[in-house]
């Protein structure tokens, strides 16, 4: 199966999921609702969820294994997402070719169905029927996203956002905690809910630290912004590739299992979207 064909068709499984999980538009108040599916079910790649199958079907497991925990995944994103939007943040009019959340429902409704989807994500990990795997998942998942994970980078990505030329441990510290810290826990959650060893844990943990980091590196150079501030978009393109190598060879030991974990790898070099 194509890598193309692999993420279509995790896609739609994901997006049935995710419809299920949330509340029903019409449930009262019915605004805070409708804002919560708008944010979610508005066409996205559904990456970090299928990059977290993508690890447990590398290590054995089903798509059943994770599916709830991939959708919890993909609900702390959307959170992330509609804040990220709001005036006082990047101030976005626009998500994949549709007005903002705070746009189409106002900044307080916006505000509130982040707040409600992020609390979501927990009710799904907590509503799992396997304990053990929700008492290893809860504090990875907190941890990656909070204020020393994805938060934690939004507040010094805000920061540096005011000053002329930033220095390069501060936008290494954005790139790897923003948007890395969460692919990288979407790596580990395939490899818990497939009941992987530590070793092996450590493994997919570090190919996805170094696959967060390629992703978001990309993003600067399609954003001409982060890395393409303090180098030249080349030099910006190299520390990609590096990342990527080291990523696909982290996860080598895994034999013909990881040829997929690969090929997503190089899917995030060469996007251009």
């Amino acid at each position: 199966m194509t890598l193309e064909k692999y993420f279509k068709e995790k896609k739609v499984i994901v997006d049935k999921a995710l419809d299920s999980y949330l509340p029903e538009a019409k449930a009262y108040p019915s605004v805070i609702h409708q804002a919560m599916r708008y944010a979610v079910l508005n066409g996205g790649k559904r990456f970090r969820p299928i990059l977290a199958i993508a690890a447990t079907e590398a290590l054995g497991g089903t798509i059943k294994d994770v599916l709830p925990a991939a959708c919890a995944l993909e609900l702390i994103h959307s959170y992330s997402l509609i804040h990220d939007d709001l005036p006082c943040m990047d101030n976005d009019m626009f998500r994949r070719g549709k007005p903002t959340v705070h746009k189409k429902f106002g900044e307080a409704i916006a505000v509130l169905a982040g707040d409600a989807l992020l609390t979501q994500a927990f009710h799904v990990l907590a509503s799992m029927k396997n304990s053990k795997l929700i008492q290893r998942l809860v504090p990875e998942i907190a941890h990656a996203v909070g204020s020393h994970g994805m938060i934690g980078g939004q507040v010094v990505d805000k920061q540096i956002s005011l000053v002329k030329r930033p220095q390069l441990p501060e936008i290494s510290y954005v790139n790897i905690s923003k948007t890395g810290q969460l692919i990288r826990v979407s790596c580990l959650t395939g490899a818990i809910a497939a009941g992987a060893d530590k070793k092996t844990e450590k493994t997919i943990s570090d190919y996805g630290e170094c696959l967060g980091f390629s992703y978001q590196i990309v993003d600067d150079i399609i954003d001409s912004d982060g890395f393409v501030r303090i180098m030249s978009r080349h030099e910006a393109q190299d520390e990609a590739r590096v990342l990527t190598e080291r990523a696909k060879k982290s996860v080598k030991i895994l034999g013909s299992k990881a040829n997929r974990l690969g090929e997503i790898a190089d899917f995030v070099l060469n996007r251009e979207g």
